[in-house]
């Protein structure tokens, strides 16, 4: 054992492990009752509607979504949906396989969302998968699949944002003035569905808005969490907050700030036989193997020293029906391997959200996405899995833009040209990814030209992936290769060079 000390300067000790560095790619599921809705994120909260102190970016989607929730399902607050998700078709080991077959190399499953329901068999919360809805550990069903199939396993965990999250429940119906389902009680719940649980442990105490938590709150979230990671061991930890939850910086930040975050990762990094990630979102240059810098659906211009992690889902992050524009649009295959090798390139794993229906299955666009990330992959995985970031990420014309929205997010699907090109390296071959196909059948690479000095040695043989030995030549200004006339895979065409 380490021995590390709950402080920033011994948790700096602490490695990233390699596995997390050589996966390049994995799934993960944000899957819960929020999918029962069809309607996107953040539903738990916006079906009761806006709010007088709704953030401006939330209001056009809290009225849609208190509509939508009105018409499909009438009354009742976040807790009415749990008993409707049941999840009767979820098949982890046929997902698992699915996911592997894709390329992936390790695996998220979400613990527990903003939504406050545990979707693990938990001791110390009764609102949970085991007990409501599902009547099955969710989280234990994705962990055996995953480790039978080989994959590094991770969990998330959200409900920090809870407190700011559900205060809503203790407002009323601005149609009708009837108070939501916030201020019930245990005895309340008498002849109910959910009689013999409390939603005062389900939704937090009525406070003010931008109040600050107490103690007992970062408490609980600290010991559910801890819990969590004695039961299922999870190679990785992903924390949806800026810093450490209820700690200065995060989201919520208790009163007075929580120290408990340093303690779970000291006695995590401790316990984990992997070693243990955990990913925030805001960490200095000096944290960065102390926890791990995750970006959410934000791409970054530079290659990182450390590790890095990009998360970005298929659409929304639970399964929506909507494609109106406030919604986050589905994914193309072109675009996620062109992400995966931008982020690779720069010392990345991409982490994409499959989301699932409420019964548990993905439907055909998401299996068609998958299958043809798969296959590009089976072709080009040499130059991601196991890589390392080569002496320049990239070269081109075509950059990742603004950032925006409430997210700060630049994805985008981007109009590539032949001279966009990222770079990776593993041993003594260099890999030259081009993320649009010439039309004149010449590959020209600056970064590899004598002049610009990055060649160790002059290359012994150049080779097309898919399809073989290419004709080449060394020019001062660039490397040259010659195209076959068609390419030999989709959206985008890596060269090999040695």
């Amino acid at each position: 054992m380490s021995g590390f000390q709950p402080d920033w300067r011994s948790l700096r000790r602490h490695s990233v492990p390699a596995w997390f560095g050589e996966a390049k790619f994995g799934i993960w599921s944000h899957w819960g009752p929020q999918s029962v809705a069809r309607s996107g994120d953040w539903y738990a909260r916006h079906l009761y509607g806006t709010q007088p102190w709704s953030e401006p970016w939330e209001r056009v989607r809290a009225g849609r979504q208190h509509a939508h929730h009105r018409a499909h399902f009438g009354k009742g607050g976040a807790k009415d949906l749990f008993r409707r998700w049941r999840a009767e078709r979820f098949d982890p080991d046929e997902l698992i396989d699915l996911y592997v077959s894709s390329g992936a190399r390790y695996f998220v499953a979400l613990a527990t969302h903003c939504d406050n329901f545990d979707l693990w068999d938990s001791r110390q919360h009764d609102w949970t998968a085991v007990r409501v809805g599902p009547k099955r550990d969710i989280v234990g069903a994705w962990e055996r699949a995953a480790r039978a199939a080989g994959l590094p396993f991770g969990l998330s965990f959200h409900h920090n944002w809870t407190w700011r999250w559900l205060d809503v429940a203790h407002c009323r119906d601005p149609e009708t003035g009837e108070p939501y389902d916030g201020a019930l009680t245990r005895a309340d719940g008498a002849g109910t569905w959910w009689e013999g649980l409390d939603p005062a442990t389900l939704y937090p105490p009525r406070h003010e808005p931008g109040a600050r938590p107490p103690a007992h709150v970062a408490e609980r979230f600290y010991a559910r969490v801890g819990e969590a990671l004695d039961r299922y061991r999870p190679d990785l930890v992903y924390l949806d907050d800026g810093r450490l939850p209820f700690d200065a910086g995060s989201v919520v930040e208790s009163e007075p700030v929580s120290s408990a975050g340093l303690e779970l990762l000291a006695r995590y990094y401790d316990t984990c036989p992997t070693g243990g990630i955990v990913t925030i979102k805001d960490v200095p240059e000096a944290d960065r193997t102390a926890v791990v810098l995750d970006c959410e659906r934000r791409q970054l211009d530079e290659a990182q020293p450390h590790p890095w992690q990009f998360d970005t889902s298929d659409g929304e992050w639970f399964d929506c029906a909507d494609d109106g524009p406030m919604f986050h649009p589905r994914k193309t295959p072109q675009q996620i391997i062109h992400t995966l090798i931008d982020v690779v390139s720069k010392n990345g794993c991409l982490l994409l959200n499959i989301p699932q229906h409420a019964d548990g299955t993905v439907d055909a666009r998401s299996r068609a996405l998958l299958a043809e990330v798969g296959g590009w992959l089976r072709v080009c995985g040499e130059g991601v899995h196991g890589t390392t970031p080569w002496l320049r990420a990239g070269e081109g014309p075509t950059g990742l833009g603004e950032v925006k929205g409430y997210e700060g997010y630049n994805e985008a699907e981007r109009a590539y040209r032949p001279d966009d090109i990222r770079f990776t390296r593993k041993g003594e071959a260099v890999y030259a990814t081009l993320l649009a196909w010439p039309q004149d059948r010449t590959a020209r690479i600056a970064s590899l030209g004598a002049a610009a000095g990055l060649l160790e040695r002059r290359p012994a043989a150049v080779e097309l992936l898919g399809h073989g030995p290419v004709g080449w030549r060394l020019a001062p200004e660039a490397l040259y290769a010659d195209l076959p006339p068609e390419p030999p895979t989709t959206a985008a065409y890596m060269i090999r060079i040695t």
